[in-house]
């Protein structure tokens, strides 16, 4: 009896032992794939399948991680503006003479112009175009540039809607009108034309504003006319009619442009040097809001990531994956910090520095 005792005794107590390391077993396991999973490693990775492509280190294939970002800030616009060229003729403005707005499928530039209303017509649809043509370049993914110009009251003397990708190459006036998407001109410009212009007043769809609301311009010639002399007021089409149809006070000034849609700049960094890869950088212009993740897709290269009970999990950028052996894959650092958390979860705020890093486990 006092053995039987003893011996079931000593079962229980195995089973105890044998259920303890278990328990410490598991609990290891967790914190092991918090860890791999913070550093860019696929925890389930030893599970093998084909859920991740995977482009293996020293593989024939050649990754890429050159980043073909297609997102551009207001200064960026600005600068190609302050060395604009229409075929070989100067139509450059200054930075400080003109408000750029940025929208989801459009940029929108506006200046003031003391010029005559020829003048003022043929530089517009000019720059318009050199723009348009340089967005296309520069593989801007937006489809329009829509420009407005004014007198100096901030009346609407001209406003074009130019299609990015249309060239225009030592096209006059009319031809680069005939090519827009649609333009108004004021009564007041167009009757100071005189009468061999060769093109409408208006033609195809109303240019709107960021906000979707056409832009106001006068029909009917007045009879004081345009404003050509500087006053001492600061006018702007964008600013007023935005606030006039939203209430909310968006839109931009010569003094602090601001974007239709709140947006913000990082920098992004792809780096694959660990491996041989190389690296590549890229500025980026993104929604107030967005992630890590968003920005890193914002740069055009590819990726591909899965959702993980962690997160979502990036396993390849630009082709490099990560191997299956627990140790190497990407991770990320914003400002020089690696986040515990999954790249889909951390918002940013504007300014960061995010680099994704391969990392060999070496």
């Amino acid at each position: 009896m006092a053995n039987s005792a003893r011996r079931n005794s000593g079962a229980a107590q195995a089973v105890r032992v044998v259920v303890a390391v278990l328990a410490a077993l598991v609990i290891a396991f967790c914190g092991w794939s918090a860890y791999q999973y913070a550093n860019g490693s696929d925890p389930l990775a030893f599970l093998g399948g084909n859920t991740l492509q995977t482009v293996e280190e020293g593989s024939s294939s050649s990754p890429s991680l050159e980043l073909t970002s297609s997102s551009v800030t207001d200064d960026d616009v600005k600068g190609q503006i302050a060395q604009l060229k229409y075929g070989s003729d100067d139509v450059s403005l200054s930075t400080g003479d003109v408000n750029v707005v940025l929208g989801k499928d459009g940029i929108w530039i506006e200046n003031a112009s003391d010029s005559t209303a020829d003048d003022a017509i043929t530089s517009t649809a000019r720059r318009a175009a050199a723009l348009a043509s340089w967005a296309h370049e520069a593989n801007v993914k937006v489809s329009h540039v829509i420009w407005i110009a004014e007198d100096m009251a901030g009346s609407v003397r001209i406003v074009v809607s130019y299609p990015v990708g249309r060239e225009s190459k030592n096209e006059d006036t009319a031809q680069i009108l005939a090519g827009c998407d649609g333009y108004r001109i004021s009564g007041d410009a167009y009757a100071a034309l005189g009468k061999d212009h060769g093109f409408k007043q208006e033609a195809g769809n109303a240019p709107v504003l960021p906000d979707d609301a056409e832009v106001t311009v006068i029909e009917q010639a007045t009879s004081q006319g345009e404003v050509l002399v500087k006053t001492t007021e600061s006018h702007s089409v964008l600013v007023a009619q935005s606030q006039a149809g939203s209430g909310s006070g968006s839109g931009s000034s010569s003094s602090s442009p601001a974007q239709a849609d709140a947006s913000i700049t990082v920098s992004v960094t792809v780096d694959g040097s660990a491996v041989g890869a190389g690296s590549s950088s890229a500025s980026v212009s993104i929604p107030a809001g967005a992630t890590v993740y968003d920005a890193l897709c914002a740069t055009g290269v590819s990726i591909n990531a899965s959702n993980t009970q962690f997160g979502l999990y990036v396993s390849s950028i630009g082709g490099l994956a990560e191997k299956h052996d627990g140790k190497s894959g990407w991770t990320y650092y914003v400002n020089g910090v690696m986040p515990m958390t999954s790249c889909a979860n951390y918002k940013l705020a504007g300014g960061e520095k995010i680099v994704w890093r391969y990392v060999t486990g070496e």
